[in-house]
């Protein structure tokens, strides 16, 4: 890869994240300060990844039609720019809901495209390392916006919407640079002509891969969507909680350079294993916290957990898919995650509202136990050459390798 084209992916790889860095931290406690019920902020939260479950797949095929991603990137970042600078003015639950389901499907295909455009331009063997270099931009833009939030805010938190407002009028023009960006990225075109676009194949083991993703990220995003608000509860002020999620973000940069690298000599599933593994252990021990200082020392083993499958479960994707594919793999991989985000806000909020935060906490931790069970018992490495390592680890990797078609 091109020096300028890396620089030019790093920095839009740098810019989808770091509107992250104002939505993740505020948009439950905007909604909430807006009158919503804790079960109405986790149908506004699913809404949006139930919408991508009919937008991605049909984006993701035309742009491999097309074998273009600009003028999709170009379009999708508008939609969320206009989405949540449109926030201010929502009042009611059916507004939220319309504006944070167009604003999550404009996000999500920019994540994705990132992926794709990525995945064309380097090898099989070293994708991980490839994405996780430059994703690693991400988080650092990430940390600078979630900051700039928290300062925006300070002690207005208490103010309601008014104290949360700042974010919401500032924070969207990110995605105005990100459309300007589109259309200087570098977009490669497939190397083999024979290579038409298609569905990527539905192999068992990635049938099974794509069930444990999504019990993950229903478990991890279901519950850790009201975690604003929890900490709120706690007694946090604006820039505890933004530290609370820039802190799993310094950790996540350290980890995810050499998730990356690992998984490439190593294989996948021995990283993705750790990081299932873990998920189940974090979510329990949100639920004795005593103060916010509790919590955000918990919330940094979210560096681990995103560090690793943030960057692996691309890679993964990428190597069971062809360069006439990868754009309905990653949109696969896009709709899995968006059913999970869908159903787990809903179910989680009914329980946060009907019992009490700590019980949604402890009930997403057993379903990310039965995730991290599928994986290691169903799942094998995807990576075509994986060290031997791998074999000698015998409870995280199988002896069989499934070769990329």
């Amino acid at each position: 890869m091109r020096r300028s084209d890396a620089v030019l992916l790093a920095t839009y790889l740098g810019l989808v994240t770091s509107t992250m860095g104002f939505l993740q931290p505020f948009l439950s406690l905007y909604m909430d300060a807006g009158g919503l019920t804790r079960t109405e902020i986790g149908v506004c939260q699913g809404l949006g990844a139930a919408l991508a479950l009919l937008v991605q797949p049909v984006l993701g095929r035309w742009s491999d039609r097309l074998d273009a991603r600009r003028p999709f990137v170009a379009a999708s970042a508008l939609l969320a720019m206009g989405s949540y600078l449109a926030f201010p003015y929502a009042r009611g639950f059916g507004q939220f809901a319309v504006l944070a389901a167009l604003g999550a499907n404009g996000l999500v295909y920019l994540n994705a495209a990132g992926a794709v455009m990525i995945g064309r331009m380097v090898q099989a063997r070293t994708g991980g390392a490839a994405y996780a270099n430059l994703r690693v931009w991400g988080s650092i833009g990430y940390i600078v916006v979630s900051v700039i939030s928290g300062a925006l805010v300070g002690p207005r938190l208490a103010a309601g919407r008014e104290g949360l407002e700042p974010v919401f009028r500032l924070g969207p023009f990110l995605f105005l640079v990100i459309a300007g960006l589109a259309f200087f990225l570098p977009d490669a075109k497939r190397l083999d002509a024979s290579a038409k676009p298609g569905r990527a194949p539905m192999t068992a083991n990635l049938r099974f891969f794509l069930i444990s993703f999504g019990l993950y990220n229903l478990a991890l995003y279901g519950a850790t969507g009201f975690l604003p608000i929890y900490l709120k509860a706690l007694g946090a002020t604006g820039p505890w909680i933004t530290w609370a999620f820039a802190g799993g973000v310094i950790i996540e940069v350290l980890v995810m350079r050499q998730s990356g690298r690992l998984s490439d000599k190593y294989g996948r599933r021995p990283l993705l294993a750790a990081a299932f593994v873990l998920l189940p252990i974090r979510l329990m021990l949100y639920v004795p916290a005593t103060g916010p200082a509790w919590v955000v020392a918990v919330q940094a083993l979210h560096g681990i957990n995103f560090g690793i499958v943030g960057a692996v479960a691309v890679a993964f994707s990428n190597d069971l898919a062809t360069d006439g594919s990868r754009g309905h793999a990653q949109s696969r991989l896009a709709v899995t995650q968006g059913l999970a985000s869908a159903i787990g806000p809903l179910v989680f909020g009914i329980v946060a509202q009907q019992a009490n935060l700590q019980w949604m906490f402890a009930m997403a931790g057993f379903v990310a136990a039965i995730a991290a069970w599928v994986l290691l018992s169903k799942v094998e490495d995807s990576h075509p050459e994986p060290h031997p390592l791998s074999k000698r680890l015998q409870w995280l990797s199988t002896p069989r390798v499934r070769k990329a078609p």
